[in-house]
This record gives C-alpha cells, sequence and structure tokens, in this order.
C-alpha cells in the first residue's frame, strides 16, 4: 500500500461521536484551567526583573531550586489516561495521517520544582563503598548505577559473556577459580547486561516468544512473535550456588536501565505493530494485542496486561509506540511499579531524582520546504522504586548521547545539534538550560555553523562540547548563571574527542580520533588516521589549551571506548588509565589487539605502562573471542576479561599472574 492509499485509507475511518464529544467536553474543561496561568506572565516578569537586579549586584549567585517533598508529587494530577481500546483506535488513526492538523494536547501533569538532589541514603551508601579498593563501572553521575558485562565486589568478578553469568574467585590472583555459572544457552532469554549490590545479582536480558499468527481479511497487521525485556534477580550470597529469587518482565526491546540504591528502573519501547488501514475495522482488531503484557513473579507466575485505564498518553506524543517503565527493589517482594506511556523513547539521563527520557521529533514542510528537527524530553521523578511523570518540554535540534544531558541545582541543561536540512551545511550547535518545568531559561545557539556535535561533557558549572568538520573545536561553556550561559573559551586542534572524562576540577581527557585531509581527486577529504587521546587544561576557561597528546596506530585502529563510555578504567589516584583497543598499522594489517595501559599526571602525561593481549598466539588476534571487552582493578591487580580468558596482571610491574580459561 502506497503512502497515498494508506493516508486516504485511515481518513475514511469513521470517528466515534460519542469520544468525539467525551474529548471535545474534556478540552472545554482544561480551558478553566487556564485561566489562572494568565498570571504567570505577570509573575514571571516580576521574577526576572528580580533576577536581572540580583545579578547585577555583586557577590550574588542564582539559587538552587526549591526542593518539593515527593508527597506533593503523589498528590498532584495526573497525565491523561487512554482509557478505552476506542480512544487508542482513535489517537492511532489520527497519528497514522500525516496531513492531519488535530493535536491531542492535554494539560502537562505536575506543576512542581523538584531538586535533584542526593538523598542522604544514597550519599552514605556511597562513601562507604569508595573505602573498597576495586574498581567500578565508569557511570556518569555518582550513585546512579548503570549496568555493564562485569562487575566485582573485589574478590569475586561477575562476567556476562557465551550467554551465561561466570562467577570467578579472585582472592589469589595466581589462583583464579571458577565458582559458578549461570548459563542461558539453551533458553529463549539472551541476558545483556547485569547490576550488582550487596549479594544480588540483577541479569538484564530480552526474550523473544512466538505467539499465534492472527490475520485480518488475509493481510498480516503484526509479526508473529513478541519481544520482552527481562530482569532476573539471584542471590550469590553463596557464591557457588547462585539462586533465582525473581524474575521480572515487561513488553518492548531494551532501551536502557539504572539502579540507585536498591531500586532498578527499567526502560523498554514496545511497538504497535497493528496497522489501521480501510480493510482493518476496530471490530475486527482483537484489544488485547494492544495491551502491553509483563510479569513479575513477586506477584504471579502468569503473563498479566497492562489495561487501558493505566496507560497513560504523554501531550503530542507522536510516535505509535509505548514507553514502559519498569520499577522495582532487589530487596523485597513487593510488586514492582509498571507504567505505560502512549510514545517512545532514544536517550535517557537519570540523575539521583529525577529521569530524562528523550524522542526527536523530526518534520518536514512539503510546502515550505523546511526541515525542523526538536527533541522532545520527559520528565520523570524517582523515588523508592516509583517513577512519575512530572513535566514534558521540547527543545530544538537533536541529541547525542546521554552526556549530551545533565542536571545541577535542579536545573536541566541540554545540549543539541539543529539543522534545517537534510545538508550538514545548515548544521549549528546549542545549549539550553531549563527550569523544573522544563522552560528554557538560558540558552546559547549557533555554535560551530557546518559542524555537529562529536562529544559533551558538563562538569559543575562548565560544560565542554566538542563540535567537528575538519578541526575540533573544544568549547567551554560558562553555566554559573543559568538564565545567562556564555562560551569563555575555544580550542580548535586536529582530530575530534568523541568521549570526554574528568580528570581533575580543571583538566579533561579526551578520547577520540586523529585525522588528516586527503584528496584523491574530486575534492578535500577528511578521513581518520589512528586513534587520539589528549589532556586538555582548562584552569584559565578563556584560553583552554592541549598539554598532552597521543596518537595510537594508523587507520582503522578502533576502541569500543570511542562508543561506549563504560569500556574505560580510570583511577587517578592510582594512575591508571586503560581501555580496549585493536591496533591497526600499514595496510590495515592488525598488529595488536587487547587492552593499552596508561599513566596520566599533570607533570609527564601520558606514560605508556604496557599492553596486555589475551591471546596465546600471533594468529589468535584475529578472532573476536580473544578480544578483551573490560578491563578492571581488584587491589594492584589489573584483570583483562575477553570471552576465551580472564588474565591477571599485576599492576606495577606489568607482568603477568594467574588466568582463567572460559567455555
Amino acid at each position: 500500500m502506497s503512502k497515498k492509499d494508506y493516508i486516504n485509507a485511515v481518513n475514511e475511518i469513521e470517528v466515534n461521536e460519542e469520544l468525539k464529544r467525551k474529548t471535545l467536553n474534556k478540552l472545554k474543561a482544561n480551558q478553566t484551567k487556564k485561566v489562572y496561568n494568565k498570571i504567570y506572565p505577570i509573575a514571571s516578569i516580576a521574577i526576572m526583573c528580580a533576577v536581572i537586579l540580583g545579578i547585577t549586584l555583586p557577590n550574588k549567585t542564582i539559587a538552587p531550586i526549591k526542593e518539593v517533598e515527593y508527597s506533593e508529587v503523589q498528590n498532584t494530577s495526573k497525565l491523561p489516561k487512554v482509557e478505552n481500546f476506542e480512544n487508542l483506535y482513535a489517537m492511532l488513526k489520527q497519528r497514522a495521517n500525516q496531513n492531519g492538523t488535530e493535536k491531542y494536547i492535554m494539560e502537562d501533569s505536575v506543576e512542581l520544582q523538584i531538586n535533584a538532589s542526593n538523598s542522604a541514603e544514597n550519599t552514605k551508601q556511597e562513601s562507604a563503598e569508595q573505602n573498597t579498593d576495586f574498581s567500578r563501572t565508569n557511570v556518569q553521575v555518582e550513585g546512579v548505577d548503570e549496568a555493564d558485562i562485569v562487575k566485582t565486589d573485589g574478590q569475586y568478578i561477575y562476567y556476562l559473556t557465551n550467554s551465561k553469568l561466570t562467577i570467578t574467585d579472585v582472592n589469589d590472583s595466581n589462583n583464579i577459580i571458577s565458582a559458578a555459572k549461570i548459563e542461558f544457552e539453551n533458553e529463549e532469554f539472551r541476558p545483556q547486561e547485569i547490576f550488582l549490590k550487596d549479594n544480588k545479582i540483577v541479569i538484564i536480558g530480552i526474550t523473544s516468544r512466538n505467539i499465534e499468527e492472527k490475520n485480518v481479511e488475509g493481510e498480516h497487521y503484526y509479526p508473529t512473535y513478541k519481544e520482552y525485556t527481562v530482569a532476573k534477580i539471584y542471590n550469590v550470597e553463596d557464591k557457588t550456588n547462585p539462586l533465582l529469587e525473581r524474575t521480572v518482565e515487561v513488553e518492548g526491546y531494551y532501551l536502557s536501565s539504572r539502579m540507585i540504591g536498591d531500586n532498578v528502573y527499567l526502560l523498554a519501547n514496545k511497538y504497535i505493530y497493528a496497522s489501521i488501514c480501510k480493510e482493518h475495522k476496530i471490530n475486527q482488531l482483537d484489544e488485547n494485542d494492544f495491551k502491553p503484557e509483563y510479569i513479575d513473579t513477586a506477584v504471579s507466575e502468569e503473563t498479566q496486561c497492562i489495561e487501558f485505564d493505566s496507560i497513560y498518553y504523554i501531550p503530542e506524543f507522536e510516535d505509535t509506540n509505548y514507553l514502559n517503565i519498569l520499577a522495582f527493589n532487589i530487596t523485597n517482594n513487593e510488586p514492582a511499579n509498571i507504567t505505560s506511556y502512549l510514545g517512545a523513547g532514544e536517550q535517557i539521563y537519570a540523575s539521583n531524582a529525577n529521569l530524562y527520557v528523550t524522542k526527536t521529533k523530526n518534520n518536514y514542510e512539503k510546502n515550505s520546504k523546511t526541515y525542523d528537527i526538536n527533541t522532545q524530553i520527559y520528565k520523570f521523578y524517582l523515588k523508592d522504586a516509583t517513577c512519575t511523570f512530572v513535566k514534558t518540554g521540547t527543545v530544538p535540534g537533536s541529541v547525542l548521547n546521554q552526556f549530551s544531558m545533565d542536571e545541577k541545582d535542579g536545573y536541566f541543561r541540554i545540549a543539541t545539534t539543529d539543522s534545517t536540512s537534510w545538508n550538514d551545511e545548515s548544521n549549528t550547535n546549542n545549549l539550553y538550560v531549563l527550569n523544573e518545568n522544563l522552560e528554557i531559561v538560558g540558552k546559547i545557539e549557533g555554535l560551530a555553523p557546518g559542524e555537529r556535535i562529536y562529544s559533551v561533557r558538563f562538569m559543575g558549572n562548565r560544560a565542554y562540547m566538542v563540535t567537528f568538520v575538519q578541526t575540533d573545536p573544544l568549547f567551554v561553556i560558562d553555566l554559573s548563571n543559568p538564565t545567562n550561559p556564555k562560551v569563555l573559551g575555544e580550542l580548535k586542534i586536529p582530530g575530534y574527542s568523541k568521549y570526554l572524562h574528568p580528570y581533575d576540577e580543571t583538566h579533561l581527557i579526551g578520547f577520540g580520533e586523529n585525522t588528516k585531509v586527503v584528496n584523491y581527486g574530486y575534492g578535500d577529504q577528511v578521513i581518520t588516521d589512528g586513534m587520539k587521546m589528549s589532556l586538555f587544561d582548562v584552569t584559565d576557561p578563556e584560553n583552554p589549551t592541549e598539554m598532552y597528546s597521543v596518537n595510537i596506530g594508523e587507520e582503522g585502529t578502533y576502541s569500543e571506548l570511542l562508543y561506549n563510555h563504560k569500556a574505560l578504567l580510570f583511577s587517578k589516584e592510582k594512575n591508571i588509565l586503560a581501555f580496549p583497543i585493536s591496533i591497526t598499522g600499514d595496510n590495515y594489517e592488525v598488529v595488536f589487539q587487547g587492552a593499552i595501559v596508561y599513566g596520566l599526571s599533570l607533570d609527564n602525561g601520558f606514560e605508556l605502562k604496557g599492553k596486555i593481549s589475551n591471546t596465546s598466539n600471533n594468529l589468535d588476534k584475529y578472532y573476536s573471542r580473544n578480544s578483551v571487552e573490560r578491563i578492571i582493578y581488584i587491589k594492584d591487580t589489573l584483570y583483562t576479561l575477553s570471552k576465551s580468558l580472564i588474565k591477571a596482571t599485576d599492576m606495577n610491574t606489568m607482568q603477568p599472574k594467574g588466568s582463567l580459561n572460559l567455555d
């Protein structure tokens, strides 16, 4: 069916008059709410005047947004709900009509001010963990854990590989022992990442299940399988005998997750596959096929559905998907909190108090031939394994990844690349500061025209942004006044950084690729030329400098670190910096595969300590099973992990110690 036929078919669907009447009544009722909103512009002007006056006075700073008690969130109104299948059908029909002009615009759910401060419990817990001498997953926000393929408690390594979780005893680094394995090779469950907290392991993965094939007048209207995001919670108090305590799953493909204290927050996107077209009448469809499914074995072993009267829809949603959020505590058997929203998510950022989910909106106006990109932001409040919708907002442009976002003192900061056409020449780069209601209160727009963002890092009252087209401008941005962010300085150097990592308050490390300009007879082109590390000095923010840099390998050199920050091992205290790498020499020949280890100091810069290979001969470097996936440390021992081997190396001498062959 062509796009034109699809639109014509949608337009032929009859609108339920009762639904139309109820919707109009609800919209009219909401108009009364807007009366008191008219006083906000006056109040905003008064507040702005006060802010301006405050800025002009010496020794004045912008105060953090006031913290609001969680009980206030619970007592507020909520998002509108789908309510029934007829409403869902009508909304899906409208979204399918690309030429439709109506919008389901409802009032946002919460008019609040919520401060993203750490709880005393989280702060105390994090401080206690810092006293133990072993590495942790490289995360964006302190106290907000991110799932990865390896975790350690300083005595055991929990490594997810080869469709199994391997628990390894490393109390004696010269004699590594396999303690236990949790295998999933013969199961439908495909593990992806893990969390570790005390004696609990959470294994997150996906499951696909076949379902009965259905037809509507001979046409398939959705695939014959469903995908679920699954969390399995194991008790590993006895390392040799892990016990499955609980399974929680929700329909949809795995988006991302976070763990704060004992609480896990899991996000999944569920596609609504059913086609709404001329041949498909509402009475021909099974409404249960449109309900997200879930299982929580703490409640029941049976599959349950999220009913339409429990499904929310986000104002001005566009994607006909469900964003399903599953929250549960790993230390008790309280039922999981599962919420579903008609909408979708792409990138997420989480502070200790709030979760932000973004979705890119691409708009193309055929008549004016204009192209418009916006990022819609969904804000949720996190507390005690609950996730409560707060607000939605929009900024121009699209975000690169989670590091494009940050929260400080209740303000949300986000960096985007905007464009007015499909051509990168129209790109501009921006940074926006939003208040607790996700309203833009400060901005910088139009940075580096014709380029796009390659990396961002927020550090306190500053942001560091790298854009690229032929050189690498590093922008230093002052955010001490949220309503008036300013570019303080700029540094242009060859190459670009794809990941920025703090070294200390006035220095940061850039990991990226070196570049060179070549001409093959049809104009200059910029190509990559090996990996590059830089140490930037931003002590003087108006004059940032590159203190040290190192080039590694030739074109084709690759490290997972360039795409996944969890691949980095860094400890300033131990003067250690390591990551997996495959180094390419001349003629694209792989000359090394394994882990590369550096020391880094302000006095001496990058100092190569050594390279660790998990291969036994030169040919093994070509097999992916020998590629080092992660490097961790426990005390003074480095552990390199690959699908075939766990290997221990003395951190000081770089001499090999014990090892353990894996299946």
